[in-house]
């Protein structure tokens, strides 16, 4: 079986040859550039400076022979659009975005919104009066299309793309997170035209790489954090009102643009919306966080298994970064008991692995992977 074909089937819930596995084929399953070089040096290949994939998360750019030697079967497109893409560069760890948003990255930190556009006023009119940047000038598509049909042509990998999709955070990005939760309860005007304004931008986006791409990629899919660690970040009224519409005409024009499966990044305890997700035609999703609550892979699997499938659930909370090899093996050999069966998983880290994590470990986890996730699963 090829790399995509492994992973294809597991997409349609057939049991391929093995369990498909993954590092770097989605911006939330790959790792930090910081970590990249001792993984390298780990797998006996030449050690150097990491190239970072994308500017605001400080993300390693996977390579070829890191891909070979871990057996991973899938890769990530070329940034067409996205969050990371730049308006203006303040300085080395200071930028804006393409929606305004102001970014900072304190030293030995994340970036993180220093300055929300509507963090000020908060109303229709703001929304009205708002210099929106021309989706246009939202996309870089310069040699994406060669790109994609080189390693269609040149590789066996399934090929995944980023393309536009938020909705909550993009409001928390906007306003600041605080100051919209509070408006997703007390401001719900304000809250409607950012939603249908954003939407209409992202939408637009997404046709102008639909119409570049065409069918050259496998997998598309979106990005929006929904849950938090103890639960969701709202309710089910709430999101259904307010967010579903949106979710909805973002993800229904992708359906009909592309024959590429869909896939939603949901971090947190996102069990309140896989049903939704599910009648809105997501198709897998990802990171599938085992230690938010909820987030059982039994429980998962039993419920939702034959209309989801699922990408992650490696716990990079405790077992990644502070277990022993043996410990992640053990976690490998779970996950595969509990998803795999039926098809439908991709197995890789929860989210990306950072610094703290030994190489070690990242080897035990795809090697577990390979010694456990053959079919038929016998774990």
């Amino acid at each position: 079986m090829t790399r995509r074909q492994r992973v294809m089937a597991a997409l349609n819930h057939e049991e391929p040859d093995r369990v498909p596995m993954d590092l770097g084929g989605s911006l939330a399953s790959t790792m930090v550039g910081e970590a990249y070089p001792a993984l390298r040096q780990a797998l006996g290949l030449p050690a150097h400076e990491h190239a970072d994939a994308r500017r605001y998360a400080s993300l390693a750019d996977i390579e070829d022979d890191v891909r070979e030697a871990l057996d991973v079967d899938i890769v990530h497109g070329p940034q067409a659009c996205g969050a990371g893409g730049t308006k203006e560069v303040i300085s080395d760890d200071t930028f804006i975005d393409e929606w305004g948003v102001r970014w900072h990255k304190p030293p030995g930190g994340h970036y993180y919104v220093e300055r929300a556009p509507f963090q000020d006023e908060a109303t229709v009119q703001a929304v009205e009066r708002y210099d929106w940047m021309e989706p246009k000038d939202m996309v870089m598509l310069d040699g994406v299309a060669e790109t994609l049909r080189k390693l269609r042509k040149e590789t066996d990998y399934a090929v995944t793309l980023e393309i536009r999709g938020r909705v909550l955070s993009l409001g928390q990005f906007l306003r600041g997170f605080e100051n919209f939760m509070v408006d997703l309860a007390m401001n719900e005007s304000f809250v409607q035209a950012l939603f249908e304004r954003t939407t209409q931008i992202q939408i637009a986006v997404n046709d102008i790489v639909f119409r570049e791409i065409g069918d050259l990629v496998d997998i598309v899919y979106t990005s929006d954090d929904l849950g938090g660690q103890n639960g969701p970040q709202i309710g089910p009224d709430c999101f259904k009102r307010l967010l579903k519409p949106h979710f909805n005409k973002i993800w229904a024009h992708a359906r009909v643009s592309t024959k590429a499966k869909l896939m939603h990044h949901c971090c947190g305890s996102c069990y309140a919306f896989i049903g939704d997700f599910i009648q809105l035609g997501v198709q897998a999703i990802n990171p599938l966080q085992v230690s938010a609550a909820y987030m059982d892979t039994a429980k998962l699997k039993s419920e939702f298994g034959k209309r989801m499938a699922f990408w992650g659930g490696i716990d990079t909370q405790s077992i990644m970064p502070r277990g022993s090899a043996e410990d992640v093996r053990q976690e490998v050999k779970r996950r595969i008991h509990d998803m795999a069966p039926g098809g439908g998983y991709i197995l890789s880290a929860v989210h990306n692995l950072q610094p703290e994590v030994p190489p070690a470990n990242i080897i035990a986890l795809f090697e577990a992977g390979k010694e456990f996730g053959r079919y038929p699963i016998a774990v």
